[in-house]
């Protein structure tokens, strides 16, 4: 059984970089090298700063003799300030048995996430909590490293790919034969991806959707665990009379790019679910609406991350919706879960978000499934699971 579920540090999380390939926790097939096609951000005493690789952050970088300086910027925005989503991923190439210190700038944010270290494209480990020294309010963090491999890659949270998250899906699509539908192409030409299941003519649709948001893995590992037991269930009257429809990656662009919100065209995507600005965003509504045509939406499910585990959500009492799910979905949560999820209605109401575009579009309460940055594995797909548990009982009980 699940243990008692509280946020735990993340040590857990150290196969979560290679959750989405076939094999989990063997070592990436993608990591980091050195390019001698490109230059290095920055570089002192033989060391090197490198970003030439898919995730790495938007840096810039300044090499003091004792330290290197790396700036911690957000992503161009075509509308004002970005969430604080400070997220940094960078290489340190050719540091074999020195100790580097390297201090991150935040300018105006403040650090949030812990950092993670890979050696030699092994496995992701947290960094030891005495290797990080916060100072002016958190606005800077200074890493002291003791580094043994002549490749060493730091980043907020284990990097996941769009490559990555592929491979995760092309192997469940394989193993289960869903339907894989490639819907549209990202602002950078990158294929959109999603999975479909379930009976062609059932009367019923589900939608899950997750990575709007780059760096938010939790719910990415959530996410995966709402479509394991949506897979796995031992029920198969939910596949005959609900149609399920996945998008595993909805911001490729962002994920590669070591974005922390946005997409390449400057946008929140889950801001832009009322105009429908972007591609990624108009291909996946152009989808819904077609998989949804003659069918009633039971459930609009959009997973992410943020500081701690919640849910935000259409109060209850909302006129014409059916909320007998979301409320099932709640007393299960608060049963199982110490400390209980918030449950927080009318987040960012009017707003572009999915789930707001759900309500207006198909009168569905839809729900973005909040896990905690700091959320260990085990917790990530159990709520995953308990979702798909939870909406399994409701569609199929009497």
């Amino acid at each position: 059984m699940f243990p008692s579920p509280t946020v735990t540090p993340q040590h857990s999380l150290v196969c979560a970089a290679v959750l989405f390939c076939l094999s989990a926790c063997a070592p990436a097939t993608d990591s980091p090298t050195i390019s001698s096609a490109s230059e290095a951000l920055c570089a002192s005493n033989g060391v090197e700063i490198r970003t030439d690789f898919a995730g790495a952050g938007q840096h810039k970088c300044a090499a003091r003799p004792d330290e290197f300086v790396l700036t911690v910027q957000p992503e161009p925005s075509l509308y004002g300030r970005i969430n604080p989503s400070p997220w940094y991923a960078f290489e340190v190439a050719g540091a074999a048995d020195q100790t580097v210190d390297i201090v991150l700038d935040y300018g105006s944010y403040e650090h949030r996430y812990s950092p993670w270290i890979r050696m030699d494209g092994g496995l992701w480990q947290e960094v030891a909590e005495d290797k990080l020294e916060l100072s002016e309010k958190g606005h800077k963090a200074r890493l002291t490293l003791d580094i043994s491999s002549d490749d060493y890659v730091i980043a907020g949270l284990p990097v996941v790919t769009s490559e990555m998250m592929n491979d995760w899906t092309r192997g469940i699509a394989e193993t289960h034969g869903l339907e894989t539908r490639i819907y549209g192409q990202s602002m950078e030409g990158r294929e959109l991806t999603a999975l479909l299941v379930g009976n062609p003519d059932a009367d019923r649709l589900v939608v899950a959707l997750t990575r709007q948001h780059p760096p938010e893995l939790a719910g990415a590992i959530a996410f995966k665990g709402f479509v394991s037991e949506v897979l796995n269930s031992d029920q198969p009257e939910l596949l005959e009379t609900t149609r399920f429809l996945f998008f595993p990656l909805m911001n490729p662009d962002g994920v590669d790019g070591g974005y922390w919100r946005h997409n390449s065209g400057a946008v929140d995507m889950n801001r832009d679910w009322f105009d429908a600005t972007q591609p990624e965003v108009a291909s996946a509504q152009k989808l819904i609406l077609a998989e949804a045509e003659g069918r009633s939406v039971e459930a609009f499910l959009d997973f992410h991350s943020t500081w701690r585990t919640l849910v935000y959500f259409h109060p209850f009492d909302t006129p014409g919706a059916d909320s007998s799910f979301p409320e099932a979905l709640k007393a299960a949560m608060d049963a199982e879960f110490t400390p209980q999820p918030d449950w927080i209605s009318s987040h960012n109401d009017g707003r572009g978000t999915s789930k707001n575009w759900a309500l207006q579009t198909f009168n569905t309460p839809g729900m973005t499934i909040e896990l905690g940055d700091e959320a260990s594995q085990s917790e990530s797909e159990r709520v995953g699971k308990l979702t798909a548990e939870v909406l399994r009982e409701t569609l199929t009980s009497p």
